[in-house]
């Protein structure tokens, strides 16, 4: 055979090799957008699902608040709900019609339930304002809501467990798909190779092809890199917006426990002890029943103090952040039979409103998970100044955290604090020794922390 002859079947070769490589690529990416599809369409149901099943649970959880307390803005998310019930009823159906015909009747039945558990919700809500709170309740406190939303749950248990399965199932086939369409396209590209040594213009042409092609992936690596960044950032600015209004919703709760609940009970106490004067009775009987009246109320005020010292507390608020941490190491360690050891500055630092809280949040944190889990004797907390730093550490001599703890920082609030110290551009670090214990430490710049008429006072207290 002739060069001529020999460079025309190696080119003949190559066309076929390029269009059987384009005809497997077209029907590889046919089955990996079919796989993708069921795989998008898998989680659309899912979605359907859980927006039908977070409006029942909102309706539930509105109506018993508004029948128990009675207050007409628990009602709204209520009425939201059964607003945009027939909408998620539409979606759910629409997400679920070229599902089989199990499923379509599951979710026919769904459907069925879950206007029938509304209208029970809204049943009770107008024997509420009809009848009355013990109407209600009555109606409440009936099988039949119940069984309802078990039913529903049970259905939705099956229907995700399906899907589930489903979804499994799509993601293997994608996962086959993909590896069929690698091996075949592989396959070609060898074969391509091969035939492309003979025509060395080509494997330049080749090359260079590849050469761009890494250029764009390293491009678009780096632009995904950009943006998860940007969204980690986007995250870590929601959760300290997030806390800050937690810390913002405890303070209105206890101030309002404090004024309402606490007048409550002292004008109750006030009652009792009136009455206690004008029936005086030389019955030990009627005597003891007043004793324990006036106990009972006393240990509603001291609950209710606890809880407005948990929500926010006083201390922190009236003499500073030093006070706060000394009750509370004490308050822990009474409770959790611990032997306190704190170091504060001489002087006590007048740190910013969410600097100090977030110094209070973090021992607390840190404290409690010492009480649940630690086992410990001796707890270790120091609050000191060390060169730009506002140093803070808590140890403790307990068995420490299992290595599948350290892995998931969520558990013991380890990641709320971590986030609290990033909030003030401070750093977390936790560490375990071998021997034992547990070593939280967090570094907050003083810059960030303290007012700025505070900076001379941080400068003498470092001296």
């Amino acid at each position: 055979m002739s060069s001529v002859a020999r460079q025309i079947a190696v080119v003949v070769l190559l066309l076929a090799t390029v269009i059987a490589l384009f005809v497997a690529g077209q029907i590889g990416q046919q089955r990996l957008e079919q796989a993708t599809a069921r795989i998008e369409g898998g989680a659309g149901r899912q979605k359907a699902l859980a927006d039908l099943w977070q409006l029942l649970r909102q309706a539930e959880s509105s109506q018993r608040g508004y029948i128990l307390l009675g207050s007409p803005d628990y009602l709204t998310p209520f009425q939201e709900a059964s607003q945009h019930l027939e909408g998620a009823l539409e979606d759910l159906e629409r997400a679920f019609a070229t599902s089989n015909p199990a499923t379509r009747a599951d979710v026919a039945q769904l459907a069925h339930l879950s206007r029938a558990k509304f209208g029970e919700l809204r049943q009770s809500v107008e024997v509420f304002a009809t009848r009355g709170r013990p109407a209600a309740l009555n109606l409440i406190r009936t099988d039949v809501g119940e069984l309802t939303m078990t039913q529903i749950d049970d259905l939705v248990g099956k229907i995700q467990l399906f899907e589930s399965s489903e979804a499994l199932e799509s993601a293997r086939r994608f996962q086959a798909n993909r590896w069929v369409n690698y091996i075949t396209t592989s396959a070609a590209l060898i074969t391509s190779a091969a035939l492309l040594l003979v025509l060395g213009r080509l494997t330049v042409r080749q090359l260079r092809a590849r050469e761009e092609e890494t250029a764009q992936f390293a491009a678009r690596q780096a632009e995904l890199e950009r943006l998860v960044e940007a969204r980690t950032e986007e995250l870590s600015e929601l959760s300290s917006h997030l806390q800050s209004l937690a810390e913002q919703e405890k303070t209105a709760l206890s101030r309002e426990l404090h004024d309402e609940l606490g007048g409550l009970l002292v004008a109750t106490r006030m009652d009792v002890s009136w009455l206690e004067e004008r029936l005086k009775s030389p019955d030990p009987e009627i005597r003891g029943y007043f004793k324990r009246v006036h106990e009972a109320l006393q240990s509603g005020v001291d609950i209710k103090r606890r809880v407005i010292e948990n929500l926010r507390p006083t201390l922190l608020d009236n003499l500073g952040l030093v006070p706060a941490l000394r009750w509370q190491v004490s308050e822990y360690c009474a409770r959790g039979e611990l032997r306190g050891i704190e170091h504060y500055p001489a002087q006590d630092l007048q740190l910013t409103p969410q600097a100090a809280i977030a110094v209070f949040r973090i021992v607390q944190e840190a404290l409690t998970n010492v009480v649940k889990h630690a086992h410990a004797r001796t707890v270790e907390v120091a609050l000191l100044v060390e060169g730009p730093w506002l140093l803070v550490r808590i140890v403790d001599d307990g068995i420490g955290l299992p290595p599948e703890r350290l892995k998931a920082l969520r558990s013991h609030g380890l990641a709320a604090m971590r986030q609290r110290a990033r909030a003030l551009g401070g750093q977390w670090h936790l560490h375990c020794p071998p021997e034992g214990g547990t070593e939280i430490e967090v570094r907050l710049p003083l810059e960030r922390v303290l007012p700025t008429e505070d900076s001379d006072l941080a400068e003498e207290t470092r001296a």
